[in-house]
């Protein structure tokens, strides 16, 4: 298991239809990746531009993951 925090460059929130890029996104957005298969935790901080995350995927299947939830890391 691999813990990470990881600064997030873009966020495309389908989640909100303001666009606010709120805390709410946020923690929509942490719960929809801890469904996914391979992520035991994840913590989106919409405002600090963050991502807390416990993996077990490698990193091309991470971002890969991510860029298809609308998370682009850098």
């Amino acid at each position: 298991m691999m813990k990470e925090t990881l600064a997030i460059t873009y966020l495309n929130c389908g989640f909100c239809t303001a666009k606010n890029h709120c805390t709410a996104c946020g923690g929509e957005l942490s719960s929809a990746l801890e469904q996914k298969p391979g992520i035991a935790r994840a913590q989106v901080n919409v405002p600090d531009h963050t991502l807390l995350i416990e993996h077990t995927l490698d990193a091309e299947g991470l971002e890969d993951l991510l860029d298809g939830m609308g998370l682009l890391i850098g």
